[in-house]
């Protein structure tokens, strides 16, 4: 288990592993992805920052703006679903830190430059106006909807043609989490839902989201894909499911979870 911490963050050392990322991509030698200081060579041009302790070792993502030679680089997404729950917790928040030390490089208020970052906290400290920029969490919610013994599935534009997941989306200013439910479905699929049930959280490293995950039931409508967002849409029997994500993903395990809750209703 990857263990966050408060203690003082370290600085690279000789006993710590490192997961290597560049232009987005997490890099790899033979599948694997944690490496020691021996595997690769630290360029003045690398950041690097502290993720926390997986047993009980050190842990840092280093950031290259171009790989170094020898690596073969891997779309992030891919390397989740593929992955168990400890190796996706490690990639997960190594991709978050390395996009949010990325993205603040100078202060946003008064565009100071960030060189100084907490000593027991993920926070940069600017010293012009002694602001904190702690990483960014975006919320967003997904939901998977059941109509008597069907679920809603859908297919968004990005997705690969017979692969299909639930309804997601950000969560809007001044709103809440059963809210942002309700209008993300309506929206998207033009449907309304009730019973609107929460299951579980994981954090989603595209770049920054944190998902809710919820269950609901279907009320009224007629499923009408949104034409910017939705390919397709449609309801399928809880034992006669489409391809859809992994296990690994929340969207895998609120597919299941709720396949098999009508299924022990069913026998």
């Amino acid at each position: 288990m990857l263990e966050i911490g408060t203690n003082t963050h370290p600085s690279p050392h000789n006993e710590a592993r490192y997961i290597l990322i560049a232009k987005q991509k997490v890099l790899t030698l033979d599948k694997h992805f944690l490496f020691s200081l021996s595997d690769f060579h630290p360029s003045s041009d690398m950041r690097s920052v502290f993720i926390g302790q997986y047993e009980g070792i050190d842990i840092f993502v280093c950031r290259f703006p171009h790989p170094p030679k020898g690596f073969t680089e891997n779309g992030l997404r891919d390397m989740l679903f593929d992955s168990n729950e400890q190796e996706f917790d490690l990639l997960s928040r190594a991709h978050q830190l390395a996009t949010w030390d990325a993205d603040h490089q100078f202060c946003g208020r008064c565009g100071t430059p960030l060189i100084k970052k907490h000593e027991k906290e993920h926070a940069k400290l600017c010293q012009q106006c002694n602001i904190r920029h702690y990483p960014r969490i975006s919320p967003c919610i997904i939901v998977s909807v059941r109509k008597g013994n069907e679920l809603l599935l859908a297919r968004s534009f990005v997705m690969p043609e017979g692969r299909y997941s639930n309804i997601a989306g950000f969560v809007e200013a001044g709103e809440n989490l059963e809210q942002a439910v309700q209008r993300e479905i309506f929206e998207e699929v033009g449907i309304k839902v009730k019973n609107i049930r929460y299951q579980g959280s994981q954090p989603w490293s595209f770049p920054h989201q944190l998902m809710v995950g919820f269950f609901a039931e279907y009320e009224s409508g007629e499923i009408t894909p949104a034409p910017d967002e939705i390919a397709e849409a449609g309801w399928w029997r809880y034992d006669d499911l489409p391809n859809t994500p992994n296990p690994t993903s929340i969207s895998g395990q609120l597919i299941l979870t709720h396949a098999d809750i009508i299924a022990n209703e069913s026998a």
